[in-house]
């Protein structure tokens, strides 16, 4: 690495495949998109690896060129953070491989694959979508539905349908088979989802991973050599005729991330089909072999942490989640959780919170830097903070921040249960000023009928006067049309 290249070399696109379940591939889970869009659909694993985008991304970064695929990364460490390209450039287990002329490289410097091989999943979050959940696939089409009027609304729900006629989609049939001549290079596996534990494809390659890879000598036992990392949920530990754990254990290394945004009403609420009782049954299991650890770190063994993903509905329950796990002994220090913040779908994210609501959220924020000690925490908390303060662009402000007013509004509908104001305390129902005729205003107004109706001020005459338009109003025009 040049002294011109320092500032935007990262070693994942010289060694690294990541694709989506849609087969889209892009340098790395957090990347952008190529504006010529790559896919295992209509590539082979080699052609992706080498095609002309990957080459020219290694091409710039090698000019100390800022491709735009990157900019996650080069936008954090300009606000002073720590980002994923420095660590994945520090990381000991992966050597750049030889680098051709044109930018290509050799098909054995494929060293760590991320593919989530399908969307199949169990819950269905509140910050996700059906790309990487299953479960979403009724609700999209209702929760993200733009319109309001039934004729529409039906029109958009066929439409969404057609276009997305699988509930479980996967990023290429054959795909394990395919990758079977790539293996003796693999160092490192990323398995997420979807849920990587419930997916048939990550059963068969784990399976063959065991039965193929050669073993090496760790303290004295003999490991397959290769390491693992997860990101689940952590909802089971057995799938059909395979127990992870009798499995993992003979891997040189095993690490969990487990995606937990809350116990009890929170962590229910904004990941569906959560179930606290469940999760802390399979965590007590988990504990028998597994230490709290760093991910970044930890070089061999097994180990586990938390991944809490702040969105709106979480971000007052991130003390509470931590003291929670610390008193009960889940964690021992504020390394063992990772702290992130979901930027899309922008109806989970802080930054497109309506104004009389980021107050409130910067303050809780603000005040938690006193309470955490460690550097790492409190550079991820700053970046909420700024994430937050940030103000979305014009187009959204005039045209889509009823949108997500509309979506967490029919998510709590289709739903039930908790309702978002029980959870973090915001009823936007009172508090948001929707522009006067929008379907927002209408059903404010209507909510505030059922409060006050039958009501009468001094002067006799109703409280209540049904918005124009609303089905109040055209209910009571039409009583009137009667007489």
């Amino acid at each position: 690495m040049s002294d011109k290249s320092k500032n935007t070399h990262c070693i994942l696109p010289y060694m690294h495949l990541y694709a989506e379940p849609t087969g889209l591939v892009k340098p790395c889970c957090i990347g952008g998109e190529f504006e010529d869009k790559l896919s295992l659909r209509d590539l082979s694993v080699e052609e992706a690896i080498n095609s002309p985008q990957m080459k020219q991304l290694r091409k710039d970064m090698s000019e100390g060129v800022r491709n735009s695929v990157c900019m996650v990364c080069y936008e954090r460490e300009d606000r002073g953070e720590t980002s994923p390209r420095q660590n994945f450039n520090n990381n000991t287990l992966w050597k750049m491989p030889k680098v051709g002329k044109d930018f290509s490289v050799p098909k054995d410097a494929l060293q760590h694959i991320d593919i989530r091989f399908s969307n199949l999943c169990n819950f269905k979050c509140r910050m996700c979508n059906h790309t990487f959940s299953s479960e979403w696939y009724k609700e999209v089409p209702l929760v993200e539905n733009p319109h309001d009027d039934e004729i529409r609304t039906k029109e958009y729900y066929d439409y969404w349908k057609q276009n997305n006629p699988k509930k479980v989609i996967k990023a290429k049939e054959g795909i394990v088979e395919e990758l079977k001549p790539f293996l003796p290079s693999v160092k490192s596996w990323y398995f997420a989802g979807g849920e990587p534990l419930i997916t048939p494809e990550h059963s068969e390659l784990l399976n063959y991973l065991h039965e193929t890879k050669p073993t090496i000598d760790i303290w004295g036992r003999q490991k397959k050599d290769v390491s693992i990392h997860y990101n689940t949920n952590l909802s089971i530990l057995k799938f059909n005729k395979y127990n992870f754990l009798d499995i993992w254990f003979d891997f040189n290394k095993v690490f969990l991330s487990i995606s937990c945004d809350g116990v009890g009403d929170v962590g229910e609420y904004q990941r569906t089909g959560f179930k606290t009782d469940v999760f802390l049954k399979n965590l007590k299991e988990i504990q028998k072999y597994f230490k709290p650890a760093d991910s970044e770190t930890q070089e061999v063994g097994y180990g586990y942490n938390f991944q809490y993903t702040t969105t709106i509905y979480n971000v007052f329950h991130i003390w509470d989640f931590y003291k929670f796990m610390l008193d009960e002994g889940h964690i021992e220090h504020e390394r063992n959780i990772d702290f992130y913040y979901a930027w899309a779908p922008r109806r989970s994210a802080l930054k497109y919170l309506p104004d009389h609501d980021k107050p409130r959220v910067i303050e809780y924020l603000t005040d938690l830097l006193t309470k955490f000690k460690e550097p790492t925490t409190i550079n991820k908390i700053e970046s909420m903070i700024a994430f937050t303060k940030e103000q979305p662009d014009e187009h959204f402000m005039r045209y889509e921040r009823d949108q997500i007013i509309k979506e967490n509004t029919r998510l709590d509908e289709l739903r039930g249960g908790k309702q978002m104001k029980d959870i973090n305390g915001m009823d936007w129902m009172k508090t948001y000023k929707a522009p006067i005729g929008s379907p927002i205003w209408k059903k404010q107004q209507e909510l505030k009928g059922l409060k006050n109706f039958g009501k009468k001020d001094d002067d006799g005459n109703p409280i209540y006067k049904a918005p124009v338009g609303s089905s109040k109003w055209k209910d009571d025009k039409g009583q009137k049309n009667l007489f």
